[in-house]
């Protein structure tokens, strides 16, 4: 398998290569400018390569594109002559033929003149070579703008014995090597090393730590990365806690469940022994069967409500959604329950507007709710005298109430009964519901959007549904 190059080996090669190719363009560049300047021939530009050796000027026409011109010198001045710097000098060099167009108005030069016409960085318009060819006694000056012409000193480079190469190289190479030395160890300390303590974070949370966080301090996007990371590694740690707060829930369920199941099984059982074995006496076999058949009606609800938990509490489960008069249906249950409230000696007090609240719901399901609201009420209120129903919507909401008079709910009791297999507290005893009620109308509100909650106000135990309405 061919093995990745790592992000901070491919930057030092890349800045390596970008050093390189900026020193080779460079040089490049300088080459072609002077390759054009010097009509192919870059030595062209060299003062000392425009007068040969036997003293004949060539390439002229280059020196005159740079401003410059050429002028043969003869040495021992003239009387009456008067040099650049305005004195009569005797001795002095003046100019006996010049090539080129001249561009400045001496024709005689001192010693005094020579030493400002080429000194490199002199005030003279004009910057002057001295040039005496080797074969020939002519001497001449040529001439370069100053404006053009850049003087540098020069440097022979000593080379290597027995290698040939030149010794200033043996200290560039160092040089070059230290500083790129010392850009590893800033990359590396600026992106290496928060990389590897990023790989070392995933790789703890990877082997299943949800409690892997990363603290650096290090370049804004690092930072970056580093938050994100963080902060999915405290989700993670919350979705692991919130699963294994269900599991425990689910777990704590099915065993409440199965102890439900088992005591109405176990009676219908032994009932079912007796009566097979004749052990029931004749005038209680119409008591036992009708024991049976409350222990089966029992064990089939518990049955399908577990089965309506289970089925709710699945994401993939859909509502058969449509729009529904909130107030219409309210009234509906209302009238279905009124005989058994009222029955039962209590006063049922129903305030529900004569508009229309238009919802969206699943119908069977929200009447399951609403069900589930009035048979708490009219089981628990051992105390009380009245059981109301209200109905009210506003501001793109729409609220129900269920309410009664008896007891208050016990406050540690208050925060766990919408959780499955909630049943009863010390003042509101059970009188054998399934515990699953009140957790299946949580979950069916949450599926609608909406909520339902408990609290004790006015002396009274209020349980609210919530639901987004539309407009009314």
């Amino acid at each position: 398998m061919r093995l990745k190059k790592s992000i901070f080996t491919k930057l030092m090669g890349s800045f390596i290569l970008y050093v390189v190719i900026l020193f080779f363009t460079f040089a490049v560049y300088l080459l072609l400018e002077a390759v054009l300047i010097g009509e192919g021939n870059p030595a062209n530009l060299y003062p000392y390569q425009i007068i040969d050796e036997n003293g004949n000027v060539a390439g002229i026409e280059i020196l005159e594109k740079m401003g410059g011109w050429v002028e043969e010198l003869e040495e021992g001045g003239r009387e009456g002559m008067v040099s650049a710097s305005g004195t009569d000098q005797g001795g002095s060099y003046h100019v006996i033929r010049i090539y080129g167009e001249k561009k400045n108005d001496s024709h005689i030069y001192s010693a005094q003149d020579l030493l400002e016409l080429t000194a490199p960085y002199g005030e003279t318009a004009y910057i002057g070579f001295f040039v005496q060819p080797e074969n020939s006694p002519q001497k001449f000056l040529c001439f370069y703008d100053r404006a053009v012409m850049q003087v540098s000193a020069t440097v022979n480079l000593n080379y290597v014995e027995d290698y040939g190469i030149p010794d200033i190289f043996i200290l560039f190479f160092p040089s070059a090597l230290l500083e790129i030395l010392l850009i590893s160890l800033y990359l590396k300390r600026k992106i290496k090393n928060p990389l590897d303590r990023i790989m070392a974070g995933m790789e703890d949370l990877k082997s299943g730590n949800t409690g892997a966080r990363i603290d650096i301090k290090t370049e804004a996007e690092f930072e970056k990365i580093v938050d994100t990371f963080n902060l999915m590694a405290q989700q993670l740690e919350d979705e692991k806690a919130q699963k294994e707060l269900l599991i425990r829930k689910k777990n704590q369920m099915l065993l409440e469940l199965s102890h439900d199941i088992r005591t109405p099984v176990a009676t219908i059982k032994s009932y079912a022994n007796a009566l097979e074995a004749g052990l029931v006496p004749e005038e209680r076999i119409e008591s036992v069967y009708r024991t049976i058949d409350r222990k089966a009606d029992r064990v089939e609800k518990l049955s399908g409500d577990m089965f309506m938990m289970l089925k709710m509490d699945n994401p993939d489960y859909e509502l058969r959604m449509e729009t529904v008069n909130l107030c219409e249906l309210l009234r509906q249950l209302c009238v279905e329950y009124y005989d058994e409230i009222t029955e039962a000696g209590f006063d049922f007090v129903i305030d529900i507007p004569d508009r229309e609240i238009p919802v969206s719901a699943d119908v069977d399901l929200l009447s399951r709710v609403i069900s589930n609201l009035l048979s708490n009420a009219l089981r628990y209120n051992k105390s009380g005298k009245v059981i109301a129903v209200s109905m009210s919507g506003e501001s793109g909401k729409a609220v129900l109430s269920v309410s009664d008079d008896g007891e208050e709910v016990d406050r540690a009791f208050a925060g766990q009964m919408f959780h499955a297999f909630s049943r009863g507290d010390f003042s509101r005893k059970t009188d054998g519901g399934t515990g699953l009620g009140l957790a299946i109308s949580r979950i069916i509100m949450e599926k609608h959007g909406g909520s339902i909650g408990y609290c004790r106000r006015d002396g009274k135990n209020v349980f609210a549904a919530m639901l987004p309405a539309e407009k009314f």
